[in-house]
């Protein structure tokens, strides 16, 4: 014991292997692989038997052979040495990559048991590893919000084994928050071929699902808002023919100065045209309302004076003011402000209709403009002695639809014209401010950037029966129009003008075979008639040389605006809406180039 083996061995021996390879590894040597025993017969003196020659190979060769399997022992266990390092290495990126993701990812069991879940499905969920582990995800995360029919899908097509791609469905979170999310599923199979674990994706889709129904929403209420807007564009249309005749006719009546009417009758036909212009305010406000929601009406500011725009209100109602012995008194000093003048006259006719609706008989109303204190906004201010209005009321007082309590005997109104009217002094960037006490009166002020620099503001206003007639050129004219009232009016009112010759058609064709006829000097165009459109009889007269130049003007009790600039733009000099304002007819006529004489006969 303690000795090396070679001083166990006979002297001739350890000479012999002295000179020869060793018969064991050096000591010290690193690499026993690369060691192999001498030839014992070689190293062996003469003398020795064969007997113990063969003991000793034998006894060497069976070291060799433990020599080897120890070796390959050796490499097998570095290989899984390094297939370990490398598998580590391979764990810690894909648990990084795991714990980086966005999407929740589950492991679960042959049982569809969670076994694990990725930091991204405590944050989607808010439930934990621990929390969930053992459970069935449909179990965990189904509630009220979740369809059981989509559930029930995921289940069958597992049973099958089969895959769930991008399955969307709405799930609940720990605190009972319903959310949206892709759900993909897929089974990993073993080395026999049976399912002994799932791998399920869970991408948030929340905010996309959002957007889509967000988007359904605003289209529902596009659809909704189209049909409410045509709806009321046709009731217009319908109610605007019959509106054009009564107004039409009331007016003429009016225009006469050689009727013999008695006071009292001339009084009501004031009232009917009052009452078919009340009526026609309706279906104004109405119509713009919807188009207001549609899309905003074109503004086209320009220097309004307001001193001219308030006497001309005040024109406008002076016998609804008169009827109820209401003074209505006008401040001459007022400032310019920068709007649009249609629509401002249209806000003020509003206010003051308003104020004296809602006024006592023999109350005054004051109709006054003003300056901010920072120069920067003109104030129009109406001021009336009525009841007053509820301050817990003024909030909804600009609502659509709002209708209040008012006096005994005093109409509610239909509750859009303080909507309509705010909105368009929005439009304006201006706005309308209202105070009120019950008992003594309400101030309405629709406030407007003020104008800079000098300039006026041409009225208009119709024309009031007091204004001097309007002189006409001889004209040769055709009207097309297939509702038998409204060329009955454009008759009656050309009856006044002797220098002018009226030819009248019913249809598309038969107006393009006047025209081609007489070759007028200007054509009043139905925009719908029988037999095609005003539109389409337009572009086939602009197609001819003839016909490139003669002035067309549309009479349409089409009043929305989309429809007006079309009519423009296809090649119609004016476009007048109906029911028609007579003197501004007039007034576009008296305007026309000189015009080529005509007989003055019928």
């Amino acid at each position: 014991m303690g000795h090396d083996a070679r001083s166990t061995a006979m002297p001739d021996i350890r000479s012999a292997s002295s000179e020869d390879a060793p018969l064991f590894p050096p000591a010290g040597l690193a690499d026993t692989a690369t060691w192999r025993p001498a030839n014992v017969r070689r190293s062996l003196p003469v003398g020795v038997s064969d007997t113990m020659a063969d003991d000793a190979q034998r006894l060497l060769d069976e070291l060799q052979l433990r020599h080897d399997a120890f070796e390959q022992q050796g490499q097998v266990m570095r290989q899984l040495q390094a297939a370990l390092q490398r598998s580590q290495a391979t764990n810690q990126e894909l648990a990084l990559v795991a714990d980086r993701v966005t999407d929740a990812i589950l492991i679960c069991d042959a049982q569809r048991c969670i076994s694990w879940v990725n930091p991204a499905f405590t944050r989607l969920t808010g439930f934990s590893l621990t929390e969930c582990h053992g459970q069935l995800p449909e179990e965990l995360l189904s509630g009220p919000h979740t369809d059981p029919a989509t559930i029930t899908r995921i289940n069958q097509v597992l049973a099958q084994g089969g895959s769930i791609e991008r399955l969307e469905v709405c799930h609940h979170r720990k605190d009972g928050e319903p959310f949206w999310v892709s759900r993909s599923v897929q089974p990993v199979h073993g080395p026999e071929g049976q399912i002994n674990r799932y791998i399920e994706v869970l991408t948030d889709i929340s905010d996309r699902r959002r957007a889509d129904t967000e988007h359904a929403k605003r289209l529902e209420a596009e659809v909704a808002l189209a049909t409410k807007v045509e709806f009321l564009s046709r009731m217009s249309h319908s109610m605007r023919s019959p509106l054009n005749a009564i107004l039409g006719f009331t007016q003429l009546l009016d225009m006469a100065n050689d009727t013999q009417l008695p006071e009292a009758q001339r009084r009501q036909i004031g009232h009917i045209h009052t009452a078919g212009q009340q009526l026609l305010s309706l279906l104004d406000q109405a119509l713009e309302y919807a188009k207001l929601d549609d899309k905003p009406l074109g503004i086209r500011p320009q220097r309004v004076e307001l001193s001219v725009l308030l006497r001309e209100v005040r024109a406008a109602l002076e016998d609804d003011a008169l009827a109820q012995d209401i003074t209505v008194v006008v401040d001459s000093q007022c400032p310019a402000v920068w709007a649009d003048p249609q629509h401002t006259r249209a806000i003020l006719l509003n206010l003051m209709s308003n104020a004296i609706k809602f006024s006592p008989q023999g109350s005054t109303i004051w109709l006054q403009g003003k300056i901010s204190q920072d120069d920067r906004v003109g104030i129009i201010e109406v001021r009336d002695q009525g009841f007053g209005i509820e301050q817990n009321d003024l909030p909804r007082l600009f609502q659509p639809f709002t209708r209040f309590d008012t006096a005994p005997g005093k109409p509610s109104g239909n509750g859009l014209g303080l909507a309509v009217s705010q909105r368009l002094a929005e439009l304006m960037h201006g706005r309308i401010d209202v105070t009120s006490t019950l008992g003594k009166g309400s101030i309405f002020a629709l406030r407007l950037p003020l104008a800079e620099g000098p300039g006026n503001l041409r009225s208009t206003l119709n024309r009031g029966s007091n204004e001097p007639a309007v002189s006409l050129p001889p004209l040769r004219v055709v009207h097309i129009e297939d509702n038998a009232l409204n060329r009955s009016l454009v008759e009656a009112m050309f009856a006044a003008y002797p220098q002018v010759r009226l030819y009248s058609a019913e249809t598309a064709a038969e107006g393009l075979a006047s025209i081609e006829a007489t070759h007028p000097d200007v054509a009043l165009v139905d925009i719908n008639l029988p037999d095609g459109s005003g539109l389409d009889l337009c572009r086939r007269l602009r197609a001819q040389p003839d016909f490139k130049k003669l002035p067309l003007i549309a009479l349409s009790a089409d009043a929305l605006p989309d429809h007006i600039a079309k009519a423009l733009q296809t090649g119609f000099s004016h476009y007048l809406v109906k029911p028609l304002q007579i003197n501004r007819l007039l007034q576009i006529l008296a305007a026309l180039p000189s015009a080529q004489a005509a007989p003055p006969t019928r």
